[in-house]
């Protein structure tokens, strides 16, 4: 996952289609998350998490950015949503509520697709 998250920075100094890229990432966060959730291996667990965090840490600075090719009113929504989500993932993996990490991420990659 790591690999494909520094796909994603490398593209951004590109200027490639960074929704794709997005939608691609939360795509495979979202199928790694929902299978650790339902499994019970705890390593792949915080792996995914750890994971999860390293993109929504990228993805927020990104959006940060006032080259972003995103309307300011949506980034700083994002942003926002960037932050309960880290909010989350830097809690224990039984505190947290990943269940909602796992809406908030496939959500935003059912909206990239569209």
């Amino acid at each position: 996952m790591k690999q494909a998250i520094e796909s994603y920075q490398q593209n951004q100094v590109l200027g490639l289609n960074s929704k794709t890229l997005e939608q691609q990432i939360f795509a495979r966060l979202c199928y790694q998350l929902s299978h650790c959730l339902a499994g019970d291996d705890e390593f792949a667990l915080l792996k995914v998490m750890a994971d999860c965090r390293f993109f929504w840490v990228t993805l927020r600075a990104r959006l940060q950015d006032d080259e972003h090719p995103y309307p300011l009113e949506l980034r700083q929504d994002l942003i926002s949503l960037a932050d309960i989500v880290l909010h989350e993932l830097l809690k224990d993996a039984e505190q947290a509520d990943l269940n909602l990490v796992l809406a908030i991420s496939q959500q935003l990659a059912d909206a990239l697709k569209a």
